[in-house]
């Protein structure tokens, strides 16, 4: 922690240098993302033709990945900030402010992604579907492209919101793993609302968590969604703060 921070400031200073640094460390792997999706249906092409979306794989796969990657911070980073000085309180505050930048800037990456793909794939007059069922919901237009994603930033908060509790839950106890019984259906339940193409997931679970989401619509969907995330984030926190620390891993 630089000595220039203040102690009041040092909550905020940690959670905004957490951020540019972990985009330098997982650009590669953004970069790959992409790459991965422009070219996996150009080799596709030489056999058959391009009727599903690279893109809706690798945005719905970056969801997971975002939740593992916050909670492995919450899990990996609380002991070793706390034994440099940082409180829980400070560390919980600090995690949330990563938490909510990394979200949403990778949400907009997703965003960024469909539009692309929806110009790609214009180009090479191949077909945009999106979806778990065959057949999907095909993109036609750059607007149509836009609507479909718009709330992905959101759903990228709502995962990692669920990856920071769960990472909580599982450092607070041994027996914190079992905080995945309600989070995980909840979270794809959410999701589900959101997506006008359904949650992304085991489809045995998809289809339980959607019964009661179909019809909620976008802005209902929304609403819900920031409610589970204000409730998941204060749930996240309170764990952090009430948290003994391991002195094996401090």
């Amino acid at each position: 922690m630089p000595n220039t921070v203040t102690l009041a400031g040092r909550r905020y200073a940690f959670g905004l240098n957490l951020f540019p640094a972990t985009v330098k460390y997982f650009a590669g792997w953004i970069l790959a993302a992409v790459v991965l999706a422009a070219i996996v249906p150009l080799i596709v092409s030489q056999w058959r033709s391009v009727d599903i979306s690279a893109w809706y794989i690798a945005a719905n796969a970056g969801k997971y990945l975002i939740a593992i990657i916050i909670g492995g911070f919450v899990h990996t980073l609380l002991p070793i900030m706390v034994a440099q000085g940082l409180t829980r309180r400070e560390f919980a505050t600090a995690m949330g402010i990563f938490g909510l930048l990394w979200s949403l800037f990778t949400g907009v990456i997703a965003i960024a992604g469909f539009l692309g793909e929806r110009a790609y794939f214009s180009a090479m007059d191949w077909t945009q579907a999106v979806g778990q069922d065959d057949p999907g919901i095909v993109l036609r237009s750059v607007g149509e492209a836009l609507d479909f994603a718009k709330l992905y930033p959101l759903s990228y908060v709502l995962y990692g919101t669920a990856g920071a509790l769960l990472g909580a839950a599982i450092y607070r106890s041994d027996s914190g793993w079992l905080a995945i019984l309600p989070v995980v259906p909840v979270t794809l339940a959410v999701d589900d609302a959101m997506s006008h193409a359904g949650a992304w997931g085991p489809s045995w679970l998809v289809q339980f968590t959607s019964v009661v989401t179909d019809s909620w619509g976008d802005w209902g969907a929304a609403a819900a969604a920031v409610a589970a995330i204000v409730i998941g984030a204060w749930v996240a926190r309170r764990i952090i703060i009430d948290s003994p620390i391991r002195s094996k891993q401090a």
